[in-house]
Order: structure tokens, then sequence, then C-alpha cells
């Protein structure tokens, strides 16, 4: 019982702490970050009021754009009022979706306390990521309603991933379709195998693996360009100027077999980016926060026959959204702005 309402303590000493590392990440975000940080959310701005010169933007920004001007109720003029009007409101949903939580260890604490900063320093700002927050916090709802069929929400959160790939990112219709195929997998684990060890773990990466490589290789033959930009994507050329680039190792060249090789390589540099360490230890906490989203992540895996459905399902759903990222994500710096964003679907498996 002490140990319980020690738990209890935690978590209501993080919920009284969010807006106190809200205001921080804030302040971070808008006196300490580079200048370099702000130059879409500044164009978005510009485009938003009108300002001459910014809307030459308009193709590569309309869609994000067009909907920051449906919700410009009070008519913001600057960066700084919007992530001001973008961080309350998203620290108000993170408050609302950790008081689902009733116990909370300090690991956990901690975990929470480094998602919300991060949140109002990379993605409660006039860019693409309060949008891709939402995208997600839709798939936390259909996880979260209260429909006993495992599959209709397995095909909700997957119609959540093509709705996002038709109006935002195109490439997200890659996780629409590893939704279905980790369904299978990890319900299969779930249900057939009495317990999990390390090697039924790596047999079900290796089929992640695979089902990702096939979806790839069939897409020539659907669109051959998005194709190579897919193989070709990180490699050197295609990344000049990011401080963090995520380059391949080996340059592809156009070659499926070195995209394969590739892939996996990057897959375990992002899931553990120990390599940031020697650029400069002020990626530290960048490194730690992935190393509780690794733990946190195989131990979903690990006790995949002893988690509900809702947290199956937010493995599934988040697990989907990794995949797809190994392919896409160009450097460390958007990698951890876009995982941050995934918080509503992954803070399920943290606690």
């Amino acid at each position: 019982m002490e140990f319980s309402n020690q738990r209890k303590t935690e978590r209501n000493t993080v919920i009284s702490l969010i807006p106190v590392v809200a205001i921080l990440g804030k302040i971070v975000q808008l006196l300490i970050l580079p200048e370099k940080y702000f130059y879409d959310s500044r164009r978005m701005v510009g485009m938003l009021t009108k300002e001459k010169g910014r809307m030459e933007g308009w193709i590569g920004y309309k869609s994000t754009v067009d909907i920051f001007k449906k919700i410009d109720f009070f008519k913001l003029k600057t960066v700084t009022e919007w992530s001001i009007f973008l961080g309350i409101i998203g620290t108000i949903i993170v408050i609302i979706l950790v008081s689902r939580c009733k116990e909370m260890n300090k690991e956990e604490a901690l975990y929470t306390l480094m998602a919300v900063g991060l949140l109002n320093i990379y993605a409660f700002n006039i860019a693409k990521e309060p949008i891709q927050f939402v995208f997600f916090l839709i798939a936390f709802i259909v996880i979260a309603l209260p429909i006993n069929n495992v599959l209709i929400k397995v095909l909700g959160c997957a119609a959540v991933f093509y709705w996002e790939s038709n109006t935002y990112r195109s490439y997200y219709i890659i996780m629409a379709c590893m939704c279905i195929v980790l369904f299978v997998v990890f319900y299969l684990f779930k249900v057939i195998f009495r317990r999990i060890t390390f090697i039924k773990i790596l047999i079900a990466a290796i089929l992640c693996f695979v089902a990702m490589f096939s979806f790839v290789f069939a897409s020539q033959y659907v669109d051959k360009k998005s194709y190579n930009d897919v193989i070709t994507t990180k490699d050197t050329h295609e990344n000049e100027g990011a401080d963090t680039g995520i380059n391949n190792v080996l340059e592809s060249d156009g070659s499926f077999g070195k995209f394969m090789i590739n892939y996996v390589i990057n897959a375990v540099r992002m899931m553990i980016p120990v390599e940031l360490l020697f650029k400069s230890p002020g990626y530290a906490p960048f490194v730690l926060y992935q190393v509780f989203i690794l733990r946190y992540w195989i131990r979903a895996i690990r006790n995949i026959k002893k988690i509900n459905n809702m947290a199956l399902l937010s493995l599934i759903c988040f697990t989907s959204y990794l995949f797809g990222s190994f392919v896409f994500e160009p450097d460390f710096g958007s990698w951890v702005r876009h995982e941050s964003a995934s918080f509503p679907v992954f803070f399920v498996l943290a606690y």
C-alpha cells in the first residue's frame, strides 16, 4: 500500500510539474534555439498574414497553412504568438492524457517530463508537427473506443494513417499497410506462443523488415519515380547541410540490395543514437529520451502476452510509424521532432 501511495504521489507531482516544464520548453524554443529552426515557421506565418515575399512558399506548405488558417481565431501575427497558443492547447491535451495514468514510478515520471519539454520545444509551434500530433491523437481515440473487436480498431488506425497519407504526408500509406501486417504478426504471437523468447522477438522483427522491403519493392511497379526517391532518400548528396544527417553508410545508387542494408543500419542508428554523443555532449538528453523509447517499446514486445488490447494496438500503431520513419527521416533533429509528436499513442506503452 505504501509503495502504491508513493507511485500516486509521483503521478500527482508530474501533473503539477507539466505546466512548469512546458514554460521552460517555450523559453528554450523562443530564446535559445538558433534562427534556422524558425525558417519554416516564419514562412508559414508570412503566408498566413500575406506578408510580401512569402507567398512563393505556398505550394510546399499549402495543406499545413490551410489548417492553421482555419484555427486562427485570434488572428495571430507572430511565431511567438503561435508558439504560446499551440503550447497551451498541446500541454492541456498532454495533461488529460497523462491523467489517465493513476500511478507512476520515478523513471516514468522522468520520461513524461522529458516528453513534455521536447513537445514544447519542437512540436507545439506553427509547423507540421502539431498536425502530426493531432493525427496520433485521433489514432489514440480510435484505440480507446469502447469496442472489443481488435481488428476493427486496427483498421481504424490504418485508416488514420491512410487519411494522413492523402492529406498531409504521402509516405504514411506505408504505415497504413504496416498496421495490417503488424496486427497479424503481433496478434498471432500474443495468441499462439506460450511464452515470448529472444528468438521469437527476433523472428517478429525479421518479419517486419521483410514486410517493409516487400512494400518498397512492389512500389516500383506503381510509381517508379517514388520508388527511386525512396531508394536514394538518404544518400549523402540528398542530406547535405544537415548537422545530424542520417546518411546512408553505403551509397545506394538505385540498388535495392544496398537500400535493404542501409535501412537495417539506419533503423539501429535511429533507435540507439549514440553517435550523437560524439558530435556534441549537448545531445545527451535526446539520446536519453531515445533510450526510454527503446526500453518501453522492447518491454511491450517482450510482455506481449500480458498486455491488454489497448497496449497491443498502441504497439502496432507506434511500430508501424517506426518502420516508415526508418525510411524517410533525413536527420536526427527531424527524427526527435516527429517522434515526440507520437506521444498520444506511445504514452500507453510507457505507463
